[in-house]
């Protein structure tokens, strides 16, 4: 019972901090001292696995009565019969009761410094294996019955802290995006007004003061500049047209989803087939849609090369699925420009999911799905 009001007691101790935000290296070290503690162990440590998984890094340490162990930073290989490369290779716990005759960098160092045995346990974080808790015992003390799975608490709360620090990451970097695009977006509309339909009304408006004298003194003339002053509001009340569609298109208001992707696949330099719902959706959920579309009908006429595109937008089960696909080139990098990451952020802040899948020379297809109720 006390062994169990301790382990307990741990785990509460770990969770609190991840509870609290606390940085991922502070969690490291929280949780190889009280894992070690707990465990009984001579020392503990943390590794995290490299991309290339040939190697790993010490990140986090504990040092009990044993040996002083690895120090944090250390670079090791993952190879050989060891610990570090059996929870890499399997993604499970292992127990090693001798390093004594092992193979490996790792069991060789370990057997160096006097350590007898060792428990390690995986951190997944992600469907991928990120590293792994190790404790380790320098004595003829045997390790404890099911150190595996009380020291598999424990790295799941490793991952559940390296999870909410990533998420945390992202909706940071997510509203940096977000207040960045919209700087970027009213210094866009400010320069076409300027550049646009102000400059074509400052024009009329001289251009009417002028017709008003020639009226009286030229009638025929007056009459001729006063058409072409018509004409110059035509073109300035378009570009305002064109500019408040790029905010927020008023027949997505006025007439829903599927008039408004009709609209931008007319419009599209590359024939577009449509199947829309003619469903209505909450308003913000209908303009992410929207977006969705016209960001892929963009793509597809700059970048694609493709000789026709598809536009689907159905409501199945709850969700509202868009879908843009083309048969063009392929090869399409959402990393490489802000459009689609703008587009990611629109879409998942509405508890939205986006997908860009672009193989080489196979077209491209762009996928956002909603919750919709």
């Amino acid at each position: 019972m006390t062994q169990l009001v301790e382990e307990q007691a741990a785990l509460r101790r770990v969770a609190t901090a991840v509870a609290g935000g606390a940085p991922p290296e502070e969690v490291f070290e929280l949780v190889t001292e009280e894992a070690g503690r707990l465990l009984g162990a001579s020392s503990a440590g943390m590794i995290r696995y490299e991309p290339d998984e040939q190697s790993a890094m010490v990140v986090g340490r504990w040092r009990g009565t044993g040996p002083p162990g690895m120090e944090v930073g250390t670079p090791v290989p993952v190879a050989g019969d060891t610990g570090v490369a059996h929870v890499l290779r399997t993604g499970k716990p292992v127990r090693i009761d001798s390093f004594e005759g092992r193979s490996g960098w790792i069991a060789e160092e370990m057997h160096r410094l006097g350590f007898s045995r060792s428990v390690s346990a995986p951190i997944t974080v992600a469907g991928r294996i990120w590293g792994a808790v190790i404790v380790a015992i320098s004595g003829e003390e045997p390790m404890p019955e099911e150190a595996e799975t009380r020291l598999s608490e424990f790295a799941d709360l490793v991952a559940l802290a390296l999870s909410s620090a990533s998420a945390r990451q992202e909706l940071i970097e997510s509203r940096a995006r977000i207040v960045q695009a919209g700087d970027e977006a009213r210094r866009r509309l400010e320069r076409d007004l300027h550049d646009g339909a102000q400059q074509r009304l400052v024009a009329v408006a001289l251009a009417l003061r002028v017709t008003a004298d020639k009226l009286r003194t030229d009638p025929d003339r007056g009459q001729q500049m006063l058409d072409d002053a018509r004409r110059e509001l035509d073109h300035a009340i378009d570009e305002l047209r064109e500019l408040a569609r790029g905010i927020h298109p008023a027949v997505l208001t006025e007439r829903g989803l599927a008039a408004a992707v009709a609209l931008l696949a007319g419009r599209s330099e590359v024939p577009v087939k449509l199947s829309v719902t003619t469903e209505r959706f909450p308003s913000a959920i209908e303009a992410a849609a929207y977006f969705v579309v016209a960001e892929g009908l963009t793509n597809v006429a700059r970048y694609s090369e493709a000789a026709e595109a598809s536009v689907s937008i159905s409501h199945t089960n709850g969700r509202l699925v868009v879908e843009v696909e083309d048969d063009g080139k392929g090869g399409a990098d959402a990393s490489r420009g802000t459009g689609l990451r703008g587009l990611a952020d629109r879409v998942e802040v509405l508890d939205g999911a986006i997908w860009l899948e672009s193989p080489e020379g196979e077209g491209t297809r762009l996928r956002a799905e909603f919750e919709v109720t």
